[in-house]
């Protein structure tokens, strides 16, 4: 492996970068390492009277339980020793040239520090700016020229691509292609911050999408992110693509993130961001302990939700008892029904469709909870078999089952629905109550 130290080459400019083709040398890859100085711990780089360095913050396998790639971060210092965050650095560009220029040398520090961890297996994930790639082309080629110099697998690189900063999407596709093309892998960043969706998902098909901190946060704030949070992991997975959280600081935001089938963790309750010289030095073991704690968090939750139902449950189970019996479905349900958050009532045949109207508390009217959802509360002949509750219970005679929180198209009310198949004159049916899920039952 080659390394090329600064004293070897003429040191660039700058300060008076132009767009003109004289100085397309200025960023090619020579010119780049030029600012460049091997030192003890490592590689750092020289730009505008600050000094460059890499850090890298471990990205965990949830499953492998250890860290499988490490995102580069850009780390700097003035001629006073004092640290200078990353923002205000690219804030000195002052032209195309020098974004470009500055792109491509911390891309070069980065890879050549990582190459220092001695590992022959992990990702190094890259921030790229779109943009970048597109206007980089005016400047000759580099990239595919620096993983070449440095025998780095183009499979091993991830290519972070922040979407929104380019709205273009011929742009954005373009400069996906060719990471694509080059063999490296591609991760979609900060997906949910913004204007994000899931068009960018589709139509660039990014091996990873990270999600921005904002979504875990939330999700250990507001019980209604978090119940959503795992649909949200299931649809990125069915778009192809592995899915990361990033920014998990504290336990509560690790279990969570953990329940809800992410594939990747990273944030500084696992690990900060640190200088490659003290990867070695750092605790990675506290995975197996977490899943300790998940397990006993999983069963905690799975008692309280339980725990919230067990009246409505018990008294569910009587109804059906006396269904069985022969008594009448108004007259089976009455002690149900008369439960506080108890919201409704209904059979169905074998087929999901829906015998009768609802069985509510006496003098209810669906349109008294809402008005505005009137044109849905007549259920009569509805049919329900694409339902959950009501495949689970044709599934599994006789036990009852327990559905997640839904909103249910009836009142427009988040509800869960208790189910199960019964023999009525000798006819399958599901019998099913729905309880009104709401802000006292959530946790």
């Amino acid at each position: 492996m080659s390394v090329i130290n600064s004293a070897n080459l003429a040191p660039v400019t700058y300060l008076n970068m132009t767009n003109t083709h004289a100085d397309f040398d200025s960023c090619s890859l020579d010119r780049i390492e030029a600012a460049t100085q091997v030192v003890d711990s490592g590689v750092i780089a020289h730009f505008k009277g600050l000094t460059l360095t890499s850090h890298f913050q471990p990205i965990f396998s949830l499953a492998h339980k250890r860290p499988v790639g490490y995102e580069a971060l850009l780390r700097a210092t003035n001629r006073e020793g004092n640290a200078v965050s990353p923002l205000a650095v690219f804030n000195l560009l002052l032209a195309e040239q020098e974004t470009v220029y500055l792109d491509r040398l911390c891309r070069n520090l980065h890879l050549r520090n990582f190459l220092s961890l001695s590992d022959d297996t992990c990702w190094l994930f890259l921030n790229v700016n779109p943009m970048v790639t597109f206007k980089g082309k005016r400047y000759g080629a580099y990239f595919a020229e620096l993983l070449s110099r440095y025998q780095m697998p183009a499979h091993r690189v991830v290519i972070e691509i922040l979407e929104e900063s380019i709205q273009d999407e011929a742009l954005l596709g373009n400069a996906v292609s060719y990471y694509k093309e080059l063999g490296c892998l591609i991760a979609i960043d900060d997906f949910g911050a913004g204007h994000s969706n899931f068009d960018r998902i589709w139509s660039l098909s990014p091996q990873i999408v990270k999600l921005d901190r904002s979504i875990i946060v939330q999700a250990a704030n507001n019980h209604h992110v978090r119940r959503v949070l795992p649909n949200l992991i299931n649809l990125i997975h069915e778009s192809g693509s592995l899915s990361l959280m990033e920014g998990v600081e504290t336990e509560q935001e690790a279990l969570i993130a953990m329940d809800s089938g992410i594939d990747f963790i990273q944030g500084y309750y696992f690990s900060k961001p640190v200088h490659p010289a003290l990867r070695r030095s750092q605790n990675l073991t506290h995975i197996p302990a977490l899943y300790e704690k998940f397990r006993q968090f999983t069963a905690d939750e799975t008692k309280r939700y339980h725990a919230k139902l067990q009246d409505y449950v018990a008294a569910f189970k009587n109804s059906v008892r006396l269904i069985e019996r022969g008594l009448d479905i108004r007259d089976a349900c009455a002690d149900f029904i008369n439960q506080p958050c108890a919201r409704r009532c209904y059979l169905l045949n074998h087929t999901g469709s829906q015998l009768g109207g609802n069985i509510t508390a006496t003098g209810h009217n669906p349109a008294d909870n809402d008005p505005r959802f009137l044109p849905t509360a007549d259920t009569r002949d509805a049919n329900w078999s694409r339902r959950h509750y009501f495949r689970r219970a044709m599934s599994n005679q006789g036990e009852v089952q327990i559905s997640r929180p839904y909103l249910s198209i009836t009142g427009a009310n988040m509800c869960v629905t208790l189910s199960v198949q019964i023999v009525v004159d000798h006819e399958i049916q599901v019998f099913c109550s729905d309880i009104d899920w709401n802000d006292e039952f959530s946790f």
